[in-house]
């Protein structure tokens, strides 16, 4: 095995070579040689651009490039700028204290142990059996089994399916008053009883109990503990150690267990505890009848070099049992993981052991003592091993500050075992602190992959994880088996270091329990550690573990994608175990080897040999004990059957045989009514009779026929089929299934059905993107165009005089909504663009004057010179006369609008000459350009008759960017200034000296006006000084100049607008302008994670479609809900809720979005300085760019733009005169596409909608009594007062009482209007509310905690009509309780309002008081438990009933909501609290509610690596343990993390660390939040200067100035 790797460079990782394919041997296939090669970026030209739009001479007549700037961040005020700025200044100050003792993550911090590992283990396995596990099961309830599985095959539901079957047959025992027995689950490892106690208490409804060491360790586990667990539990889970030390104390006798599960059995040799309960007391039990069954499990029942025929004798030997497997271990392995790739990576042999000088050193020192040894056992040969660095660095981390102490105790200690009286103690304890100094006083090295560092070994698995992370996989899971923990830590160390990170790869350690002594880290791993790295590495905050034997076996570790032996495994076990977890699709398991290593390449060899022994062992087993399982192999089995049937449908010739009988019942029962959270499924109970075996299926009871029995056959598969066929011909036979043997019964979709139809927001693909729209592609020589006057709102803001630009197309441009400009601190205006009534015919030579005026702009102010013609250009500009404040919707005559003189002076004169002789008058208001360089532009204020050319440029003045005037320029004088030419073009070039100076203004180049970041001074001009023999003067007037340098922006705002209007009128839907380019526009890559910060955020693109989607998203709910409720009268609600599902899922509106290519039309990055040219022309002269047409959407994200398009047509229908939801309901229609809502308006809905018999019939004297009193109640009269009773009849009330249907599709319906309700209020009432808060508080008001006290309130409970006692002792309780809140309240109300207008004053105004009391406190329901559900049900169902009888009346829904929720909700604030408890939401209402205060901040820093390292190793007080050397800084820790404080007028209030800025600023909050429930007020206010107003209104987060800052 020939194959080799590069040694990678010493520089820096980022520029080493890749591993290449040919770096990855297949053990199975050939070998060939490769090599990998260097690959080298060049930098391309779109790498660089030039900021000026123009190309610029260099000084050797080339061409020269200028470098963009940086991208600006998102706009921060100075506020902010300041608090950022303190903010650091506070980290900085207190370091220190943010470093000490910070070992924990904040997201586990207050969770338990036992929460983790019910979290961990929490999911049931009990309810979905396999096959082969099932048959093994059978197997086991009749002998002693070990059951021989791969990894991830489910042997512990074998065992969770065996523990039931014998606690149902102990209980059975019980109750004929044999003896009490109980079932004890062994396993080998600590870690493993926790982690199978809580798979079996949740798969198992009997008490299980737990005990490991350390439990029994910490009680008097003596006869009295033992016999309380045994009489309290039904089984228990322990070690083995455990129960052996109760057998053989006779707490517990061998003939009080019933069943003995052995973990992971293949440990049951020699004097393990497995084999000690077997010889000690199993054995002795002469008994048979009294021995416990046993059931062992294992991968392999191999777990050494040994022959595995021998291996399993002494197995099956000592359990005295028989080894039960699948017939094919190959086939079983691929069911349970999805191994694609089995490969050797060799790296070069590594030097002979060798010493560095720091471990020479420290071993002259301190090498004889006892404490050192096995920590030297590991340098002695670590350099050679892992390298020098890795073997200096262990000492850096060993000899930590903390750890001085420990280790001079623990000499001390060792010293005194061998003497009392031992003279050496002070001079041994010195030396240690010797060696501490030694370490201390190192020059530690920066890490790098040179060869002078680092092993060979190491650079290669530095290079196959650089390779496995090089692809941005979030699901990526690694392990890397190390048999040292000391190599495990220092490999997981070396990652994080910042010069060996890789990007993407998010490194962590997981090693044994014990203590290692060779090891820096002494202290003892706990299970609660292991969870918790497990816990990260399932989530993502972790994704490479490096792991020690611990990870083989028994931990739930999450299934991976590539699987690494950094040490090759020396047992079968170990190489079948570590393999498994290799389940991911696709993965891969990579062994590292030595070249020329004979011992490891026999390794390799040797689990070949020991697999392919094992699998012959399992396949010469007999038949019997051989799992193949129901389904295995069925073909195989049915060729051998020559008996088999099949039956032919008469009149349609479908044809049904043995096999496709199964699938037949299963498609039956699946047809059969049943509630949404069972799951039907028919039964095969297969026996074994005389001549084979025989099967019997059993269909649920609401089958209409329950069982059929088949013939015998030799194969329970087979007898299985015909069991089948024999219950599809009964179901033939009575006509249950039809002549295409498909069931009668309308198939039921499973429920949670959302859950296959949902989006992903992570999933992304690119797609076209649309740059301009299709009204610029006309062309041709135009003869009439269109006028739109582009004017200001605010002409002031601009700060030069200005007029109007005119916009010439060939087709009519629609109304294109308004939009902000932003020209300055503190100066924005509104963009009008205002179509002009009417065409502007045209002659040839008003055409060549435009199309000359229209070049002009793009080569005088945009450094664009296009060779073009007039049928060429898609747009044209012009000047007018008229003000930005005319009215240009009453021209008459649109051809006066346009100022021809000016149109005709600029297409007569390319450029103003210049003479010298001109009067003053004549630099006045000109427009200058630089022919040299693009970025100069100039407006002229006057002649300056006091300076001349050969003047030095006076102070303050920017100095020119061109490297003539830095580098070449002797004089720095105004005419240098005025020429930006390049030396050797300065030498043809001749200028007067005495030539006059003008005062000019240099403009400024951004174009990005869209943009509200804008800084002090980067819009206002510069004062300059110029001659003007170098530089060219337009003929265009400065005032039109003054509103073209706007044009970029407006052009791009008018082209996104009308993509957007575009894909409007592609669906068919006519959408107000600005709400159609909100719909469209997604401005960051996260743009719906509210919390987060955005990702890839595009400034100055407005609006985002965020709220829109929010408004959208409720009213598809509404209007489908309606809709099924109209087209399917007879339907459970259950069915109603899937077939909603698929209409509105995310996946169904992402399809039909595609489809019609709606993503072409999403807007998705900002302003651009190339983009907003005209296309198809020719450039002859600046920079050219190709454009970007591609942009990347997450399937999300195209999902909720069709949701945003909803809502943009719901707010355009309801600004109608009268309004309307039409355009909405159309919305809905396009969007969805499936003819459960074809609606156009909304009379179609009532209109479909046909009245059930029951709701018109005759009413009884109860019903008629109950619509009275509903009148005079609530105010609305009841046409039908059936349907109102409808609304009340609870379920558990029978219906042939009043013939009437229960409440649940009324609440159905209910449920989306007030949801609809809900929202319109609070989007209408908080316009600047983001979609989480109003998430957030329309929860409060759609809450069926609410919703049940408003059933009270209302009375609705007495109106409900059920038979169940428990419904009413539920209602009771519940009304006397909220009954008593609402008193409290209205007490309390009435008290204060006692104590403001003075006792004596409340006693003369008594009906005064009773107003007071009116204004109690509306929340008062949140503190009151949650309602029996019937409650908010019934008001929902009154709500549909209302809305059903009224005709569709939506306006009685608002009247409902106005009148009866509305004021409980009149203070948003009061709810802050109530979705979650979110701690930033609640924070928010404390600061702006109680405390006043709307100076405050959620400030969120990454610590600096010196903080965070030290953070990481939990450093002592002297510093020494932070684990920086003189090289730098080295961070030991496994996750950078960030500091998060909450800041108030400048100081911190409350703060946390954390691993991410989410978690941390859940942590600041609490923090935060529990220092201001003690605090006052006026505490508060004198504690932090708070002297703020904040209005009553606005009682949500991001209305202040407050927020979160990354």
């Amino acid at each position: 095995m020939d194959v080799e790797m590069e040694e990678p460079p010493s520089a820096p990782p980022p520029l080493q070579p890749p591993l290449v394919e040919e770096d990855l041997m297949d053990i199975d296939e050939p070998v060939l040689n490769g090599s990998s090669g260097e690959s080298v970026v060049a930098l391309g030209d779109d790498d660089l651009a030039n900021a000026d739009d123009t190309d610029r001479e260099d000084e050797d007549g080339t061409k020269k490039w200028v470098l963009n700037s940086a991208p600006k961040p998102r706009k921060i005020s100075e506020r902010k700028r300041a608090d950022n700025a303190a903010f650091d200044v506070w980290i900085e100050e207190n370091q220190q204290n943010l470093s000490n003792g910070l070992d924990k993550f904040v997201v586990n911090d207050d969770k338990s142990f036992q929460s983790l590992i019910r979290e961990f283990e929490n999911k049931r396995i009990i309810t979905s059996p396999r096959d082969y596990q099932l048959e093994l099961f059978e197997l086991a309830k009749t002998q002693n089994t070990i059951a021989v599985l791969d990894t991830g095959s489910g042997k512990t539901l074998i065992a969770a399916l065996l523990l039931r079957w014998t606690i149902q047959n102990e209980l059975e025992d019980r109750s004929k008053g044999r003896p009490k027995r109980i079932a004890f689950f062994l396993v080998d490892k600590v870690a493993l009883v926790f982690q199978q106690h809580a798979v079996l208490a949740c798969n198992l409804d009997y008490p299980v109990e737990k005990f490991c060491g350390d439990m029994i360790e910490e009680v008097d586990a003596r006869k009295p503990f033992w016999d309380k667990a045994f009489n309290e539990n039904m089984a228990i889970v322990c070690t083995a150690e455990i129960l052996w030390r109760c057998l053989s104390c006779s707490y517990i006798r061998m003939d009080q267990i019933n069943l003995l599960v052995f973990d992971e059995a293949h440990h049951t040799k020699n004097n393990h505890p497995y084999a000690r309960i077997i010889k000690d007391f199993y054995a002795a039990v002469e008994d048979a009848h009294k021995r416990p069954r046993i059931l062992g499990m294992t991968a392999s029942p191999v777990d050494a070099q040994i022959d595995p025929k021998i291996a399993a004798a002494e197995l099956e030997g000592l359990l005295h049992s028989q080894i039960a497997t699948v017939a094919d271990p190959a086939s079983m392995q691929h069911s349970s993981s999805k191994l694609k790739r089995e490969v050797l990576v060799e790296y070069d042999r590594k030097p002979p052991d060798w010493e560095t000088g720091l471990n020479q050193a420290l071993r002259h020192l301190v090498g004889d003592q006892h404490v050192f040894q096995k920590p030297f056992a590991f340098t002695a040969t670590a350099a050679a091993e892992l390298g020098p660095w890795c073997a200096d660095r262990f000492w850096q981390l060993f000899f930590r500050g903390e750890e001085v102490v420990k280790l001079e105790s623990r000499t001390e200690r060792e010293i005194l075992r061998k003497s009392a009286y031992s003279r050496d103690i002070i001079e041994h304890t010195n030396k240690v602190r010797e060696a501490y100094e030694l370490v201390s006083q190192h020059n530690f090295v920066r890490p790098n992959t040179s060869p002078d560092l680092l092993s060979p070994k190491v650079i290669l698995l530095f290079r196959v994880l650089r390779e496995q992370f090089s692809s941005p996989d979030h699901s990526r899971r690694c392990i890397v088996f190390a048999k040292q923990r000391n190599i495990v830590s220092l490999l997981a160390d070396l990652l994080q270091q910042p010069e060996m990170e890789i990007p993407g790869l998010k490194p962590g350690v997981l090693v044994g329990g014990g203590r290692g002594e060779a090891s820096w880290d002494n202290g003892k791993v706990t299970y609660r550690e292991q969870v918790l790295t497990i816990i990260k590495f399932k989530k993502g905050e972790l994704n490479c573990i490096f792991a020690t034997s611990v990870a083989e076996e028994g931990l739930d570790i999450p299934d991976c994608n590539v699987i690494i032996r950094y040490d090759l495994n020396d047992t079968l076990i170990q190489y079948i175990q570590s393999r498994g977890r290799a389940r991911q699709e696709d993965s891969m398991f990579i062994h590292m080897g030595e070249k020329d290593n004979p011992d490891h390449h026999k390794k390799l060899a040797q689990n070949q040999q020991s697999e392919d022994a094992l699998r012959k062992f399992c396949e010469a087993m007999p038949e019997d004990r051989k799992l193949t399982g129901n389904n295995f192999n069925m073909d195989y089995f049915l060729r051998k059957e020559k008996d088999q049937r099949q039956y032919t449908v008469p009149e349609t010739g479908a044809k049904i045989n043995y096999k496709q009988s199964l699938i037949c019942v299963a498609a039956f029962v699946a047809s059969l009514p049943h509630p949404p959270e069972v799951n039907l499924t028919a039964e095969y109970v297969i026996l074994h009779v005389p001549g084979g075996y025989q099967c019997e299926v059993m269909l649920p009871d609401s089958s209409p026929i329950k069982s059929a029995t088949g013939e015998i056959h030799a194969s329970k598969a087979v007898a299985k089929c015909s069991a089948a066929f024999e219950m599809c011909l009964k179901l033939i036979k009575n006509k249950y299934l039809d002549q295409h043997l498909q069931p009668i019964f309308t198939k039921q979709l499973p429920a949670m059905r959302n859950a296959r139809l949902a989006v992903s927001s992570k999933k992304r693909e690119q797609y076209d993107m649309r740059i301009k729209p299709e009204v610029w592609s006309t062309l041709g020589e135009p003869r009439a165009l269109y006028v739109m006057a582009l004017t200001l709102a605010e002409p002031t803001a601009l700060g030069r005089p200005s007029s109007p630009l005119l916009l010439l197309t060939r087709q009519p441009i629609q109304q294109v909504a308004s939009f902000p400009l932003y020209f300055g601190k503190n100066r924005s205006s509104a963009i009008n663009c205002i179509p002009v009534p009417e065409r502007v015919e045209l002659d040839d030579s008003s055409i060549q004057g435009l199309t000359t005026f229209t070049l002009a702009i793009f080569k005088d102010v945009f450094s664009k010179e296009y060779e073009a013609t007039a049928a060429q250009l898609p747009y044209f500009l012009a000047p007018t006369q008229m003000e930005h404040v005319s009215d240009f919707t009453s021209v008459t005559n649109p051809s006066h609008v346009i100022d021809w003189a000016t149109v005709m002076f600029v297409h007569e004169n390319e450029r103003i000459v210049y003479t010298f002789d001109e009067p003053d008058a004549f630099f006045q208001d000109k427009y200058v350009a630089d022919p040299y360089d693009g970025s100069r532009k100039f407006f002229i204020r006057g002649r300056r008759h006091d300076m001349k050319p050969t003047d030095p440029v006076p102070e303050g003045i920017v100095a020119p960017r061109h490297r003539s005037w830095k580098v070449n320029c002797k004089t720095h004088d105004i005419l240098n200034y005025s020429l930006s030419a390049w030396s050797k073009s300065r030498a043809f070039l001749n200028f007067k000296e005495d030539q006059p100076v003008v005062e000019a203004e240099l403009m400024p180049i951004r174009r990005n006006l869209l943009d509200d970041n804008v800084g002090d001074d980067e819009m206002e001009p510069k004062p300059c000084f110029l001659v003007l023999e170098p530089l060219r003067i337009s003929p265009l007037p400065v005032n039109v100049v003054a509103m073209a340098y706007n044009f970029p922006a407006i052009m791009h705002r008018i082209d996104s607008n009308l993509v957007a209007l575009e894909a409007c009128r592609k669906i068919g839907l006519n959408v107000r302008p600005d709400l159609a380019l909100e719909a469209f526009t997604k401005d960051s890559d996260n743009t719906d994670e509210h919390d987060d910060e955005h990702v890839n955020f595009q400034s100055g693109m407005g609006n985002n479609y965020e709220r829109l989607e929010f408004l959208g998203d409720c009213f598809l709910k509404m209007a489908t809900t309606i809709s099924i409720f109209t087209l399917i009268p007879d339907k459970a609600e259950f069915e109603y809720h899937v077939k909603r599902m698929l209409l509105i899922c995310n996946r169904n509106l992402f399809n039909n979005a595609l489809e019609v290519k709606l993503e072409e039309y999403i807007r998705s990055m900002a302003f651009d300085r190339r983009s907003w040219y005209p296309e198809g022309l020719t450039l002859t002269k600046g920079k050219h760019k190709d454009l970007t047409r591609k942009h990347i959407l997450a399937d999300k994200t195209i999902a909720d733009v069709c949701e945003a398009l909803i809502g943009a047509a719901y707010l355009t229908a309801q600004e109608q005169n009268p309004p309307s939801f039409d355009l909405a309901i159309q919305a809905v229609t396009i969007m969805v596409r499936d003819p459960n809502h074809a609606m156009t308006s909304y009379p179609d809905y009532y209109a479909a909608y046909v009245k059930p018999t029951w709701q018109t019939a005759p009413c009884n004297s109860t019903q008629l009594d109950m619509a009275a009193r509903f009148q005079s109640r609530m105010g609305y009269a009841f046409n039908h007062p059936r349907l109102l009773r409808s609304a009340f009849q609870h379920p558990t009330y029978p219906s042939v009482y009043e013939k009437l249907p229960s409440y649940q599709r009324l609440e159905f319906l209910g449920d989306a209007l007030l949801d609809m309700a809900s929202v319109e209020f609070l989007f209408h009432r908080f316009p600047g509310a983001d979609p989480q808060w109003l998430t957030e508080h329309k929860m409060a008001m759609v809450s069926n905690q609410f919703l049940g006290c408003l059933a009270v309130c209302l009375g609705f409970h007495k109106a409900i009509t059920y038979c169940s006692a428990a419904i009413q002792k539920e209602i009771t309780e519940y009304v006397t309780e909220i009954e008593e809140a609402l008193q409290t309240a209205k007490d309390d109300a009435a008290a204060v309002a006692a104590a403001a207008n003075g006792q004596q004053q409340q006693q003369q105004h008594q009906g005064q008081g009773e107003e007071e009391e009116e204004k109690f406190a509306r929340d008062f329901w949140v503190r009151c438990s949650r309602p029996p559900k019937c409650l908010p049900d019934v008001v929902e169902a009154y709500v549909g009933a209302v809305f059903v009888d009224s005709g569709y009346d939506f306006d009685e829904v608002r009247r409902f909501f106005a009148r009866h929720v509305r004021p409980f909700f009149e203070d948003m604030r009061l709810y802050d609290t109530f979705a979650n408890k979110h701690p930033m939401t609640f924070l928010a209402g404390v600061m702006q509610g109680k405390m006043r205060c709307g100076e405050w901040r959620l400030l969120v820093k990454e610590l600096p690596p010196a903080a965070a390292a030290a953070a990481s190793s939990s450093g002592g007080e002297d510093g020494d343990g932070d684990g920086e050397g003189k090289g730098g800084v080295m961070v030991v820790g496994g996750t950078p993390q960030v500091v998060c404080a909450v800041r108030v007028h400048g100081l911190t209030l409350a703060h946390a660390v954390a691993a991410s800025s989410r978690n941390g600023k859940m942590a600041a909050a609490k923090k935060a939040i529990k220092v201001l429930q003690g605090m006052e007020v006026d505490e508060f206010r004198r504690k932090f200067g708070c002297a703020c107003v904040v209005g009553e209104e606005g009682g949500f987060v991001g209305e202040g100035d407050h927020g979160s800052a990354v």
